[in-house]
């Protein structure tokens, strides 16, 4: 029987323990033990002598899965095969790091001197800030357009495949994949969790934090960069222009110079 309001017992059967994993199995991690220090204190309240039938184990949460994203490398490659609309499409589509639904949503009058405004997933009204170089871009071709983007869901996805093979790309090409790219090459340029989070609309941190999985084979290949020392100096180089490289290259000249050493051009 069960124990209703004011202790009145009410006729009744007791769940059995595979009825009391059936209804904790339904719940995620963040509500799970709630539920299940719940359900123990009241069969404990019960009968002291019932032993818990479930271990640590028994509702363990899966780890999420890897999200599968195109190298942001391979992008411009992508966006460059096709026309000028292809282009565009491509481009803003990583550049916003928006779902699909969002981009096919963005009117003219949504680009602003502040940024691109757009009707996320369950309707909410963001402002997406981009560069302002990107800005001045989308504008431009946007001009004279109602609907930026104004083709179906369908129509993208088969053209992104289209354009993956033509760039070269083996690999599994999708609408989401390039809000996936664009958020793990924002994490790898340096950007803070928290900021990631608000940029991708995230409600919740934990799906910004999935993005920080990554695969033994980045794992490894980030591994041969450190150990071999070349990765900062890379990193750095790919970020400078002609011009700050030959400055730094002369200001570094000079120092060794100062000490003695020499530096190779």
């Amino acid at each position: 029987m069960f124990i209703g309001k004011e202790g009145i017992a009410i006729p009744g059967s007791e769940p059995e323990d595979d009825e009391i994993y059936r209804f904790l199995k339904q719940y995620q991690s963040s509500s799970l033990h709630r539920h299940k220090a719940a359900i123990k204190a009241y069969l404990e309240y019960l009968d002291p002598d019932r032993r818990w039938p479930f271990t640590r184990r028994t509702f363990a949460q899966r780890r999420h899965r890897i999200l599968v994203h195109i190298p942001s490398s391979i992008i411009p490659k992508i966006a460059a095969a096709g026309d000028r609309d292809d282009y565009m499409f491509v481009w803003t589509l990583f550049q916003l790091g928006c779902r699909i639904s969002e981009l096919r949503g963005i009117l003219n009058d949504d680009i602003t001197p502040n940024g691109v405004k757009m009707v996320t997933k369950g309707g909410w009204a963001r402002l997406k800030p981009v560069t302002k170089e990107f800005l001045e871009e989308l504008r431009r071709y946007a001009k004279g357009k109602k609907a930026v983007f104004p083709h179906t869901y369908a129509y993208y996805k088969k053209k992104l495949v289209v354009l993956g093979k033509a760039a070269g790309y083996t690999g599994k090409v999708n609408p989401h994949m390039f809000r996936h790219a664009r958020a793990v090459d924002l994490l790898d340029k340096g950007m803070p969790l928290p900021y990631l989070q608000q940029f991708l609309g995230h409600a919740n941190m934990n799906t910004t934090a999935a993005y920080t999985e990554i695969t033994g084979g980045e794992l490894g290949a980030h591994l041969e960069k450190v150990e071999s020392g070349k990765g900062f100096v890379n990193d750095l180089l790919s970020r400078l222009s002609p011009q700050q490289i030959d400055q730094l290259r002369a200001t570094l000249a000079k120092e060794e110079v100062e000490i003695g050493g020499k530096i190779s051009g």
